[in-house]
């Protein structure tokens, strides 16, 4: 029986890309979409911690993150075709609409959180802590974009870019929402030894 997963085209260290051509998989469009699969992972994570946790508001926040992990599939097909070589196999793309809703929806999230005057030193719960967790994955991903840009500097990716920027606020204000006020600031007192 031939393996639905297993195509053993890989095992050279090459991997073939929505593009169609065949690069290292250190080349940085295979480590953008590695960076991008990672983040994806943690949006699904959060999405169900949110779920099950029920906090207040927790339809629409697991809603949002259902709309961010099906834009992770849009966005993997500009990063692994970045000169649109193939334009029909790309489900679209990421523009200024995109960027326009996430900014709306952190400023939804804002106004109804107010944030400490003072460092967050921890999550105060594991749906708050996966939220930190992929914003921090974000920042990566945003990188490793950044990176691939430098390196296919043809790569028309400005709306990506500052959508990738914007992931990591969003990510972190819903960390803080999640967090249902009570915040964890840094006390410099408890660094001493």
């Amino acid at each position: 029986m031939k393996s639905q997963v297993t195509t053993k085209y890989g095992d050279d260290g090459m991997t073939r890309i929505l593009a169609g051509d065949r690069i290292s998989k250190s080349h940085p469009i295979v480590e953008a979409n590695g960076a991008l699969d990672s983040l994806r992972t943690r949006l699904a994570r959060l999405r169900l911690m949110v779920i099950e946790r029920n906090p207040a508001g927790a339809e629409k926040h697991a809603e949002f993150l259902w709309w961010l992990l099906h834009v992770c599939f849009v966005v993997g097909s500009e990063i692994s075709d970045p000169l649109w070589k193939h334009h029909a196999a790309h489900p679209g793309k990421l523009g200024p609409e995109h960027v326009t809703k996430l900014e709306g929806e952190q400023e939804r999230l804002e106004a109804s959180t107010p944030l400490p005057h003072a460092f967050i030193v921890s999550a105060a719960n594991i749906a708050s802590a996966e939220a930190d967790a992929a914003a921090t994955v974000a920042r990566e991903f945003e990188r490793r974009l950044v990176e691939l840009h430098e390196s296919v500097p043809e790569f028309a990716c400005s709306d990506l870019l500052i959508f990738a920027n914007r992931l990591s606020d969003y990510l972190f204000i819903l960390a803080r929402r999640l967090d249902d006020g009570r915040f964890q600031t840094v006390d410099y007192n408890a660094a001493k030894p």
